[in-house]
């Protein structure tokens, strides 16, 4: 077995960076609060409850707790699932070694490593492989308890309850193998006692679940959004089928055709358990998907919670059969059919939107070369062939947000590459959202159609700057607001309650006789968004106030806000544009201390200027 986890680890480990974040590893990363800043446990909770209720939270938990030890790069993350991938891997060759043979465990193990559709799990930042993990274990504790040679030990109940309640907390459809566990329970167990004591320790599983189940029943009604394009039965096998033999279902005729022979030998007690889990929690999701459309062709990966079992059956039949040169054969053409079948055109639409990534820039490399080269009010401004990238998941960041904010520490968004000169015009200063700093971004190699009208958009308001980067594939340009200069340095604001304006700046335009004020924002904790407004004002020279707007520092403020406010009523003089940060509810001014001038108060200055007859 150490050569064949050291093989599936050496087959696993180039797609911890092999391609970039897609959509549902996203989600997994906004959960555990990733592009939030990190998370609580409750705040996991809260999130998956709220965003994702069809869904449940051990994974996300555990991913947190693990970000917060290695960090929310995408290889450490992408490495948890391979570690349970592993595991999994060897609890079911603990299986096959305990209740068949060491030989039929070492093949149920070397058909799944060798399969490309599972394999491609071990680096998703998905709950599957431990899914896989929890429910191989929970098979282990139950054979281990019920198996008449052995004395069942406090360990092994404990592991029993354990894995069937956080199999549920991992994934709600493992609800379908132990289904069938029960079953097989009320089938085939004879001895009374034993009966009930392990009915019970299921049942206090199903209490630990309990806290939990209304907002999984929540989710499977309120926000089910599978039973429109679900898979027929007919497409559901051929798929399962296709996807457990590497693409060529035919394959899976040797070791089922092996199967039936040691079956019918007394070596078939041994496969039974194993070949009834795998086909009653297969049975049992097939009839959940006709009856209400559980499987997309785009979630296939639903069919795992039945490949354990399988596999061990298979393998079974396998190490049975008296030609010993059959299974070496058999497993280098399965491996050889895997290699083709991830090439195939449609390979791709058995996992969702993963196709999309092969779409985006590299934004990884991009990360890594931008490292060490950006200052902290930077804007990235880049392109890209799929606008998907933008889209924002379950938290309001999208894949290029994680990239920019989360591994980088910038802000940034990336243009469609195939956006005309009119769209540019109208959404361009939207994406830009009157950040005075950004980082313009291209391969030289490439360029993307969109990427003069964009130079020309960003050169109407702002002026060019130093070049950051000159390389092959990527050359980056930093650009400033022209009301700026290109060594200007931040004017920063600390207020005793955290909350920051990271640089403030103003301008007053004597001809359209407005004042315009930009302010960029940091906060120290979520809640205080919602806890303060800001006030910008212009104050005569005895302070009194003669324009003023206010906003809730949660509305559209954050990260940098842009307000102009008029002049035409204001008579000839001496004016201030001041900013005043201030309790919604109780109206009290925070104190603040400007960092540039040294002035604390709570009313600083952005801007002084004067009003000529």
């Amino acid at each position: 077995m150490l050569p064949l986890l050291l093989l599936t680890l050496l087959l696993a480990a180039p797609g911890l960076n092999g391609d970039l974040i897609w959509f549902d590893e996203l989600t997994s990363i906004s959960h555990a609060g990733g592009v939030n800043g990190g998370f609580s446990p409750q705040e996991i909770a809260d999130s998956v409850q709220t965003h994702s209720p069809k869904h449940t939270p051990l994974f996300f938990e555990i991913l947190a707790l693990w970000a917060a030890l290695m960090g929310w790069h995408q290889v450490v993350l992408r490495a948890l699932p391979l570690f349970w991938g592993l595991l999994a891997l060897a609890w079911i060759y603990r299986l096959g070694a305990d209740f068949i043979c060491a030989r039929a465990g070492l093949y149920a193990c070397l058909l799944l490593a060798l399969n490309a559709f599972w394999l491609d799990y071990f680096h998703e930042i998905r709950m599957y492989t431990l899914q896989f993990m929890l429910l191989s274990a929970l098979a282990w504790h139950y054979l281990t308890i019920t198996r008449r040679d052995v004395v069942a030990r406090p360990r092994h109940w404990a592991g029993l309850i354990g894995c069937a309640a956080l199999s549920l907390y991992a994934q709600p459809f493992s609800i379908f193998f132990l289904l069938a566990l029960g079953l097989w329970h009320l089938r085939w167990l004879r001895r009374p006692q034993l009966f009930w004591r392990v009915g019970l320790a299921m049942l206090v599983a199903a209490l630990l679940y309990l806290p939990w189940l209304p907002v999984t029943l929540h989710g499977l009604t309120a926000k089910f959004d599978t039973a429109a394009d679900a898979m027929p039965l007919a497409q559901a096998l051929s798929v399962f089928l296709r996807l457990l033999g590497n693409g060529q279902p035919w394959l899976l005729l040797v070791p089922f055709a092996c199967l039936l022979i040691v079956m019918r030998a007394s070596y078939r007690r041994r496969l039974l358990p194993f070949l009834f889990l795998a086909g009653g929690s297969l049975l049992i999701l097939l009839v959940a998907n006709e009856w209400v459309g559980l499987i997309p062709l785009r979630r296939s990966r639903y069919f795992f919670l039945t490949w354990g079992m399988l596999a061990l059956a298979l393998g079974g039949g396998l190490a049975g059969i008296k030609w010993r040169w059959l299974a070496p054969l058999f497993l280098v053409v399965y491996a050889a059919a895997g290699f083709g079948f991830r090439h195939v055109d449609d390979y791709l639409a058995h996992q969702g939107t993963v196709y999309a990534v092969h779409l985006y820039p590299p934004l990884e490399t991009i990360a890594q070369a931008l490292r060490g080269h950006t200052q902290a009010q930077d804007f990235v401004v880049g392109f890209t062939d799929a606008n998907f990238v933008n889209r924002a998941s379950k938290q309001g960041k999208s894949t290029a947000d994680y990239y920019f904010e989360t591994l980088l520490g910038i802000d940034g968004t990336l243009i469609p590459s195939a956006w005309t000169a009119d769209q540019l015009a109208a959404r361009l200063g939207e994406r830009l959202a009157n950040n005075p700093y950004l980082l313009l971004m291209h391969d030289p190699k490439a360029p993307p159609a969109s990427l003069v009208p964009t130079w020309e958009g960003i050169n109407r308001d702002y002026m060019p700057c130093d070049i950051v980067l000159d390389q092959p594939r990527l050359f980056v340009q930093r650009h400033v607001d022209k009301r700026l200069s290109c060594q200007r340095a931040y004017q920063p604001v600390h207020y005793d309650n955290g909350i920051h304006i990271v640089d403030k700046f103003g301008e007053y335009d004597k001809a359209a006789q407005t004042v315009r004020l930009i302010t960029g924002w940091e906060v120290a904790s979520r809640a205080q968004p919602r806890q303060y407004n800001v006030s910008l004002q212009i104050l005569t020279a005895d302070h009194r106030n003669v324009a003023q707007t206010d906003r809730h520092l949660h509305d559209n403020i954050l990260k940098w806000y842009a307000a102009e406010l008029p002049t035409d009523h204001l008579p000839p003089g001496d004016y201030r544009a001041v900013v005043i940060v201030y309790d919604r509810n109780s109206k009290s001014k925070v104190t603040g201390v400007d960092l540039t001038s040294g002035e604390m108060g709570a009313i600083l200055p952005i801007l002084h200027f004067t009003v000529e007859r």
